[in-house]
């Protein structure tokens, strides 16, 4: 593992990190209601891949609607977790970027879940887009999300009036103060591992009290990024309230990018 990859793999190890995503239900926010209410409409009973899968918040979202429903998660810890959580349910081990153990054309839908290719190098997120065509139907979906550059708060330190200005109400407030010197230690530990690019960066990210680095892209580059792996010129995108995202949209107030992508076919 590349250095980001091994911190952000330590963090979600964890027995609190652990903990957090055995706890999860539901969807996420707006933006993903829409997109997989989506997949379940329009797949129907073809077989779904839901990768970087967690303690399993996603599976009863998208297994009832499948006949073949596979879930794959690239650490250990969190596939025996799941299939604890989720007994019954197929559940691999896999890395997004090698999804051999799956024939071409086997799944009507691909679902990344929430942000989980933000873990990947920058060099490794095309193999992935790649992967997910290969294994996806002509015409088949592609659902993920991903960190936006433009957000914000995107790198800015725990200590940065606007985190605050994100919280409503005093308690929150509070709250947030609590945390604060625990979340400046880790940002301070991280920060000279950030890279910058040309419409992307690896940035210190706000989650498990700035513990982890995330990739960012913007608007521009996520959708360079899908043509480049060769999916179709028309990928959907959309903000965490389910906003459609035009070219040249303001998206300084959405944290991450949903995308809508479908392998070329007949």
């Amino acid at each position: 593992m590349r250095e980001p990859e091994r911190i952000n793999a330590d963090v979600w190890r964890s027995s609190e990190v652990l903990g957090i995503f055995a706890g999860r239900e539901g969807y996420i926010d707006a933006g993903e209601a829409m997109l997989l209410t989506r997949i379940t409409a329009e797949v129907g009973r073809e077989p779904i891949l839901d990768i970087g899968v967690g303690g399993g918040r996603t599976i009863p979202l998208l297994s009832e609607t499948s006949d073949e429903y596979v879930a794959v998660d690239y650490l250990q810890e969190m596939v025996a977790l799941t299939r604890a959580q989720h007994p019954g349910v197929r559940v691999e081990q896999a890395d997004a970027r090698d999804l051999s153990e799956f024939e071409d054309g086997s799944f009507g839908a691909v679902l990344f879940s929430f942000n989980g290719i933000d873990g990947v190098a920058h060099e490794d997120r095309v193999e992935v887009h790649r992967a997910v065509m290969r294994v996806l139907r002509p015409g088949g979906l592609y659902v993920y999300s991903t960190h936006n550059l433009d957000f914000c708060c995107a790198g800015r330190p725990p200590w940065d009036r606007s985190w605050w200005d994100l919280d409503n109400g005093p308690r929150a407030a509070l709250a947030y103060a609590a945390r604060l010197p625990r979340r400046s230690r880790s940002y301070r530990r991280l920060r000279g591992l950030t890279v910058p690019g040309d419409g992307w960066a690896v940035l210190v990210g706000s989650a498990y009290d700035f513990s982890v680095l995330w990739h960012h892209v913007n608007p521009e580059e996520a959708r360079a990024e899908l043509r480049q792996a060769g999916c179709s010129d028309e990928a959907e995108m959309y903000s965490s309230n389910g906003e459609e995202i035009t070219a040249g949209a303001d998206t300084e107030g959405t944290p991450w990018l949903y995308l809508l992508a479908r392998k070329p076919g007949p």
